[in-house]
């Protein structure tokens, strides 16, 4: 007697579907994953004896305005999900181009899978361009901030997959931080305490571990400021929470530059 084996006897429709100059036939049941798919599919059928379109590779559907790798990519990720016992993550150039299309066709399943593999196996530049194409916000100040702090500049490569805007802040903290020192104008605080470094003064009176009002360093010498017009512009060490700082006002900012 025989029997149907569990994952490789299929009953399942193929449909077939043009991109661009490339045929595909696939197995409906992938494609039912996507509310747009499923609602065209709900839709009732044409009268009359013409062929239904998807029927056969002679009548596909013909799909415009997405690219014949991008939809190779989905479906690469669709049918490795449903054939791989281990759940073996996608490479990293199969993510976005699949993730674009989960977003753009609804497939939320497909969706919600692979976000967190994005997360995890994309680049910083790659995770800025996926954040910039997807609306995923927090995604790009660490990513920035990554780029700034790494030894490498940016290559020809990267740059060109970023926006310009992107490019300009990160080779100009990349200088900043490098060199460690950011000069900034610092208006003292009226009754703060501060230490030689950060007033630019000489130190003429004494105080017990007062923490400095500027970087908070205790120090038992310090001067005591009584007039906001006191004004110096300083070298202040440019460190990893100064860059934070700027980075995520940056991006609050619209990750755009004042004009």
């Amino acid at each position: 007697m025989t029997k149907r084996h569990p994952e490789f006897f299929f009953t399942d429709t193929l449909v077939a579907i043009q991109i661009e100059d490339t045929l595909f036939n696939v197995h409906k049941h992938h494609l039912n994953e996507s509310e747009v798919f499923l609602d065209m599919f709900k839709m009732p059928k044409a009268g009359g004896n013409n062929p239904e379109e998807g029927s056969s590779p002679e009548h596909p559907i013909r799909i415009e305005g997405v690219s014949a790798s991008d939809f190779a990519a989905l479906l690469t990720v669709l049918y490795a999900r449903q054939f791989s016992n281990n759940q073996l993550a996608p490479e990293a150039s199969l993510i976005i181009p699949a993730f674009r299309l989960a977003n753009m066709w609804n497939f939320s399943a497909l969706r919600a899978y692979l976000l967190p593999l994005a997360e995890k196996n994309l680049g910083d530049v790659d995770k800025i361009a996926f954040a910039g194409e997807f609306g995923i916000k927090n995604w790009l100040a660490p990513a920035h901030i990554h780029l700034v702090q790494r030894e490498e500049p940016l290559t020809t490569a990267e740059a060109i997959k970023l926006p310009i805007d992107s490019v300009l802040l990160i080779s100009r903290m990349r200088e900043r931080y490098q060199a460690g020192n950011s000069k900034q104008d610092w208006i003292f605080q009226v009754g703060g305490y501060y230490c030689d470094h950060c007033s630019g003064f000489t130190t003429i009176k004494a105080y017990t571990c007062s923490p400095c009002a500027g970087c908070g360093t205790a120090s038992t010498m310090a001067l005591k400021c009584h007039s906001k017009s006191a004004l110096a512009q300083m070298e202040l060490p440019y460190t990893d929470s100064v860059l934070e700082r700027e980075v995520k006002e940056w991006v609050e900012r619209g990750c755009s530059f004042d004009s």
